[in-house]
């Protein structure tokens, strides 16, 4: 089964070009883009936006989505000025030539009880991508009211958007106390990416399939019934003992060639 592979540049270095060669290096071509050169992604100015652009384009590395901080604020917060953010995220979308805007589903002390407002915001924040022709990811990020599978699986039931889809992240879900094979087979209706990073009994995140996220077994069962989303990079081992002294280019290597390991095992390819 052929897999695409995607990555945060941001994890490599903020040094664009060290983020295009370290990408390249590891066979990957395509760029959730978070943020370069010390600036997150919203905050570009207008000259950066066709700089990045025009060198990432002419090595041949493309944009998979813009992964967007929207909706990784309080669900107390005013929601005006979040929405203006996310309108801002989707032309940053459109001038990256990507067609996919990453969000989050608000922080919330009691994500049961904010349910409802998540559900009212995330259906604006996807009417909007609509009418831009947009789709987007909602990730279950911890502390948010997407958390765990089966509030995932609620909220995306009750906006009801087609264009939004969700990323599975596997470290999150051991975080969440969730089985990643039980939330795989909750989400996968909807699930078009993966954030590659395992995560281990002492809360670090690992690299694939060294800790409790089940990772060789979601691939599996995805590759099984023809999934074709993409397989996303995401280390987060700066703080992982064994990987804190590395730079960031060797830590992405390493979490890149755990992950092939596990696809060659797979027959992968």
């Amino acid at each position: 089964m052929p897999y695409r592979l995607a990555g945060f540049g941001d994890e490599i270095s903020a040094d664009i070009q060290r983020q295009m060669d370290h990408l390249l290096d590891n066979d990957v071509k395509l760029c959730a883009l978070r943020g370069a050169n010390k600036k997150e992604v919203l905050d570009f100015e207008d000259f950066q936006i066709n700089l990045i652009k025009t060198q990432f384009f002419n090595r041949a590395i493309k944009f998979s989505c813009i992964a967007s901080p929207c909706g990784n604020v309080s669900i107390a917060d005013p929601f005006a000025p979040e929405l203006e953010r996310f309108k801002k995220a989707c032309t940053r979308a459109k001038q990256f030539e990507t067609r996919v805007v990453g969000v989050y589903g608000f922080q919330a002390g009691d994500p049961a009880a904010q349910q409802a407002e998540a559900v009212k915001r995330l259906k604006d924040f996807a009417q909007y991508a609509k009418d831009q022709s947009l789709n987007l990811l909602l990730e279950n990020a911890p502390g948010t009211c997407v958390d765990t599978a089966d509030r995932m699986a609620a909220v995306v039931t009750a906006v009801g958007a087609p264009n939004l889809m969700v990323t599975l992240d596997f470290a999150s879900c051991v975080a969440a106390g969730d089985d990643p094979l039980a939330a795989w087979n909750t989400l996968k209706r909807w699930i078009k990416d993966f954030h590659i990073k395992d995560r281990n009994a002492e809360g670090r995140d690992v690299p694939a399939g060294t800790g409790l996220a089940k990772i060789r077994d979601v691939l599996a069962d995805a590759w099984a019934q023809n999934w074709t989303g993409l397989l996303t990079l995401e280390p987060h081992l700066v703080e992982t003992p064994g990987f804190e002294s590395l730079d960031g280019a060797a830590r992405f290597k390493a979490a890149a060639e755990a992950l092939k390991k596990i696809l060659a095992g797979l027959g992968a390819a």
